[in-house]
């Protein structure tokens, strides 16, 4: 049986995990995003490991429990713990990476690989080999700490987010919370470290995913940060006539929505007569902005973004279907009455800013 002072601060990060999960979940229940899903998935993994950690030090049925496979005896708990540690860094990586990239970096398959060989040298960890996933998971998190630093000076260095306080304390709660994979997994394991250090990895855990918890709770947005800016967004129907124009911030060279839905809807109608395949278009890259199109049924959505990320994508095949099956009997029956659809523009303001 551990310390009264470490079955406490394990209680604590458990139930501090708990709460940070309903947080996290509200979030992606509100936008239904691949990323926020990333991070629904992580912090599932995370609180799975608090709560294998308590358990495994007050509940001795729990404690005693194992596997023997070929005359070896494996601790379940250990093996949960490999697993849900190991899949929670890499689903809050990847998450980290969706909020950023169009696609993936190269380096991302450094992680990924980083990531399984740790599991695989903590399943088969040997007396003479006990060295091995500590460098390996030293490497992965040092590697990830200088990502949600990048990341964090991407985003709070844009100057275009209302509540800067509000980033600050975000990526902060991200770095505190990070710190207790090395407090815990690489000084916790490494020999000659005393004990009580490695004992202490709750501390910063539950400091620092009280601070991200906040942080979503009080806006749900605030899960998924990226550079990319929406700028323009245009609401064609199916014959190309412009039924919403809607501009969320002006930017050089910027023309007329109106004249520009008009422009855009002649080039996609000739880009798809041009292309043998008869696909429909998904993106022009303009250079300085990006333009996003996502097909409907009954409409075509098209943003002026700064970049495109897959969230952003995912957003505007959200709102696309969103306003099809709000709008329908309008959109089947008739389209010129540009009014109806003004309290659509709240919706998209809420969503893509």
């Amino acid at each position: 049986m551990a310390s009264p002072t470490l079955i406490a601060l394990l209680s604590s990060s458990a139930a501090i995990s708990l709460i940070a999960m309903a947080v996290i979940f509200r979030s992606w229940w509100k936008n239904r995003l691949l990323t926020s899903f990333l991070y629904v998935l992580a912090i599932a993994c995370f609180a799975g490991m608090a709560w294998d950690m308590l358990l495994d030090q007050v509940y001795m049925p729990f404690r005693s429990w194992s596997l023997h496979i070929s005359g070896e005896m494996i601790w379940m708990s250990n093996l949960l713990l490999a697993f849900l540690l190991v899949g929670g860094f890499i689903f809050w990586y990847f998450a980290v990476l969706y909020s950023q990239y169009e696609t993936l970096p190269p380096r991302s398959n450094v992680i990924a690989f980083l990531a399984g060989a740790a599991l695989l040298a903590e399943l088969e960890v040997e007396s003479w080999s006990a060295l091995f996933p500590l460098v390996i998971e030293a490497i992965a998190f040092g590697a990830f700490i200088l990502e949600i630093i990048r990341y964090g000076k991407r985003v709070s260095g844009l100057g275009h987010h209302d509540n800067e306080s509000q980033i600050h304390l975000h990526f902060s709660g991200f770095l505190v919370w990070l710190m207790a994979g090395p407090l815990g997994v690489i000084l916790g394991n490494t020999p000659g470290v005393p004990s009580w250090i490695g004992d202490l990895w709750p501390i910063p855990y539950g400091l620092g995913l009280l601070m991200v918890a906040y942080s979503v709770a009080v806006n749900p947005q605030m899960l998924i940060l990226s550079e990319a800016r929406p700028l323009d967004l245009l609401i064609l129907d199916k014959t190309g006539n412009l039924i919403i124009a809607q501009r969320f911030e002006d930017y050089p060279q910027s023309v007329d929505s109106e004249l520009m839905g008009s422009a855009l809807s002649g080039i996609l109608s000739l880009m798809q007569d041009m292309l043998a395949s008869k696909k429909e278009l998904e993106r022009i890259d303009h250079g300085d902005v990006k333009i996003i199109i996502e097909h409907g049924v009954l409409t075509t959505f098209i943003l002026v973004a700064t970049l495109e990320t897959p969230s952003l994508r995912q957003s505007l095949r959200n709102l696309c279907m969103e306003f099809e099956a709000n709008y329908r009997n309008q959109l089947v029956e008739d389209t010129s009455l540009v009014s109806a659809y003004d309290d659509f523009k709240n919706r998209t303001e809420h969503v893509l800013r």
